[in-house]
């Protein structure tokens, strides 16, 4: 019976450890919102430092305890757009049993395709696309069937492949003896923009250096930990420079050997290079994970040191979509590092969601209180009770020892 409670008594002491274990750590309040619907929360920093890189330990908690449906947002380093622009039509008609359509294009462009907007139909045509560089002298680009299907649109673009050309002037044709002409709304070509994502600083960072032959060693820190995804840096160097950087972090943990004698390993942990260079752009790709102390190794070689003035830390914007209800205050918890990602209803519709109503702020991370109970201070006469019980016990068994012994 003894060991059955000793054994209850172990499990449900693991349990309890178990279970403080998977608490977060950090917390702070968001709102009274103003207007119900959908909000987006920008995280902060120190948020998003104390999270999991994965975010999915973020939790936003209603009044009444339960969970709100969060959906995480992580902005790209780059952002591609892909735009249609039309061309200048000069002539869109029929002509016998053709479809004509003449269209100019910018100087020096070079086309590689054409899109034209139609109304849906579905029908194989055969087409013939001309070039002129004065819209009087044409000569072949392409001729071949174009096949039309639908889509399920009422106005769709259809793209047609062309061999590289920089004709000024263009015409397409389009056998219509076989079958009723379609309505060509307009020409144009896919245009491919490139822009970075949002950056904005990954919080106050402090830095210092330190030199030895050949090598100078930046120190990165902050008042929390930092998630640093690029460094910008100002240099007074004038003469042309190119030098290798290597991230690293130092890591210590406590291993048992096999006398089970615990010992303090520490290593230094690699985490990619860069290039210092005066031909590109100040901007140093960062190694995009939360740490205390960030380390960058510049190899000189047998040159000076560069003459870095200034470091600036950025990250990508990082934040929560979530629907809130106006005049409801919430609680934002984080920094739980056993924690798994939720799931809600709101990942299904990720593209579909409407435009956010309002654009929220955290305030400053607290810690949860988990500083254990200060021990109640001894009573000195429960101590001198407790002597007096092993002294009356202690020769109350010797008394039975030696009349044992005469017995």
């Amino acid at each position: 019976m003894r060991m059955h409670r000793r054994i209850s008594l172990s499990l449900a002491l693991c349990s309890v450890i178990a279970v403080s274990g998977q608490h977060p750590q950090w917390h702070t309040a968001v709102g009274p919102v103003q207007r119900s619907g959908h909000h987006l929360i920008l995280l902060s920093p120190e948020a998003v430092a104390r999270s999991q890189p994965s975010l999915q330990d973020i939790r936003l908690i209603a009044p009444d305890s339960t969970l709100v449906p969060t959906l995480f947002r992580t902005g790209t380093a780059q952002v591609n757009t892909l735009s249609n622009v039309p061309f200048t039509v000069l002539r869109n008609e029929r002509a016998g049993n053709k479809t004509l359509v003449e269209f100019e294009v910018p100087p020096g462009t070079l086309v590689d395709g054409l899109e034209l907007l139609i109304r849906n139909a579905e029908v194989k045509k055969s087409a013939r696309i001309t070039g002129s560089d004065d819209g009087t002298h044409w000569y072949m680009v392409k001729d071949e069937g174009l096949a039309l299907s639908g889509n399920g649109q009422t106005r769709a673009l259809r793209w047609l492949d062309l061999p590289l050309s920089d004709h000024r002037y263009f015409r397409i044709a389009i056998n219509d003896s076989l079958s009723a002409p379609v309505q060509v709304l307009s020409v144009g070509h896919t245009v491919q923009t490139r822009s970075e994502g949002v950056y904005v600083s990954a919080g106050k960072l402090r830095w210092d250096r330190t030199g030895t032959k050949g090598r100078t060693v930046f120190r990165l820190y902050g008042d929390h930990p930092l998630l640093v995804d690029r460094v910008l840096y100002v240099t007074t160097d004038t003469l042309p420079y190119m030098r290798r950087g290597t991230w690293y972090t130092n890591r210590r943990e406590w291993v048992t050997e096999r006398k089970r004698r615990k010992v303090l390993r520490e290593w230094r942990e690699d985490l990619g290079s860069v290039t210092f260079a005066s031909y590109q752009r100040r901007v140093l790709q960062g190694p995009g994970v939360a740490l205390d102390t960030l380390f960058l190794e510049v190899e000189n070689g047998d040159d000076r040191p560069l003459a870095i003035a200034s470091l600036e830390a950025l990250q990508l914007q990082r934040s929560i979509l979530a629907p809130l209800q106006a005049g409801v205050a919430y609680t934002f918890t984080t920094g739980d590092p056993l924690a798994s990602a939720p799931r809600f209803d709101l990942s299904h519709f990720r593209d579909s969601l409407p435009a956010a109503v309002d654009t929220l702020r955290l305030s400053p991370l607290a810690a949860f209180d988990t500083a254990p109970s200060e021990p109640e201070p001894f009573d000195v006469s429960s101590i001198w009770l407790w002597v007096a019980i092993i002294l009356v016990g202690g020769a109350a068994a010797f008394g039975a020892i030696r009349a044992m012994r005469k017995s």
